[in-house]
């Protein structure tokens, strides 16, 4: 028998991203189990309500007419994760932080390059998140998720989760990630932790943690993609990410373009590859504020710069 869910109406969902901006969601339901997950996705489909995924809320630019819809916060057992064989399975909904000190408390190597990396388990598969040379693709084995229209359970290997630059399967179709498995290996607890420790540090050193923000707000480019007359400007910045590629933040210092401001919404200082929230900003500072960027780095150095955050409710 079905339980009752609870969908509220017209819930702010600037509080649930880390951006701190957005209107509200026309419908709203948070689910903690498959059932209610699955119940959630059967009032949907008979109402005809469009529906978004809501898990660790980073990664996100939210209209401020809010999103006229279903969104499903998810919660699958937020604390879920087991061992067997090196091979660490989680639910979608555990957050990497939780995650990443799970695989070092068990001496597993594999996952330190993530430390201090935002959201959650799922939500770094579906982006294929990576830093410091590493990508989620490196790692995942298996992939459990739920088709929105249908309800049917798929189980995925790494191929077909077809990962790609910051994106995979899951960005393209209609499935909701609920468990995924992750292959580790043994390595020192200490010097694990102390990888984790400093790409924390490095995070808080370097990029704007102390205002409202979505992670960077463009991908880097592919050094295909730089015209070569403008590649001598970039030269000492390029890196394998995990294929050669010039940082949008090198790209956007270089235009001398920090500190550009629309409303509350502003390039930062600290990292120019990342736009935060002074306090007030609304959705429409930040699209206003990314368009000018890009139209200034287009007629620069006729690169087409890429946002990386998604756009919910536009």
């Amino acid at each position: 028998m079905m339980s009752e869910l609870s969908i509220q109406e017209n819930v702010s969902l600037a509080p649930l991203t880390t951006f701190k901006i957005g209107g509200p969601a026309r419908h709203f339901v948070s689910v903690k189990t498959e059932p209610e997950l699955h119940e959630a996705l059967e009032v949907s489909r008979k109402n005809s309500w469009p529906i978004f995924i809501l898990a660790g809320g980073s990664n996100l630019i939210v209209s401020d007419k809010g999103f006229d819809g279903l969104v499903i916060n998810l919660e699958l057992g937020t604390g879920d994760w087991g061992l067997d064989d090196n091979q660490l399975t989680a639910s979608a909904s555990l957050s990497m932080r939780d995650l990443v000190n799970a695989s070092i408390d068990n001496g597993l190597s594999g996952l330190a390059w993530a430390g201090g990396l935002p959201g959650s388990f799922g939500g770094a598969i579906r982006g294929n998140a990576g830093c410091f040379g590493s990508e989620m693709k490196d790692i995942v084995t298996t992939v459990t998720s739920i088709n929105t229209k249908t309800g049917a359970k798929v189980t995925r290997n790494n191929a077909d989760c077809q990962f790609e630059y910051r994106g995979s399967y899951y960005k393209y179709h209609p499935e909701i990630i609920t468990l995924a498995t992750i292959q580790l290996h043994p390595g020192d607890k200490a010097e694990l932790r102390r990888i984790a420790d400093e790409h924390i540090q490095y995070r808080l050193a370097r990029q704007p943690l102390e205002f409202p923000n979505a992670g960077s707000i463009f991908k880097n480019v592919p050094l295909e993609q730089v015209p070569k007359i403008h590649l001598p400007l970039f030269a000492d910045a390029i890196k394998d990410d995990p294929f050669p590629i010039v940082p949008t933040a090198k790209i956007l210092a270089v235009a001398g373009l920090k500190g550009m401001r629309v409303g509350d919404a502003q390039l930062s200082e600290k990292h120019s590859n990342y736009i935060v929230n002074l306090g007030q900003a609304k959705s429409s500072d930040i699209v206003a504020l990314i368009d000018k960027i890009k139209a200034e780095i287009k007629t620069r150095y006729q690169i087409d710069l890429e946002v990386e955050p998604q756009l919910v409710g536009f």
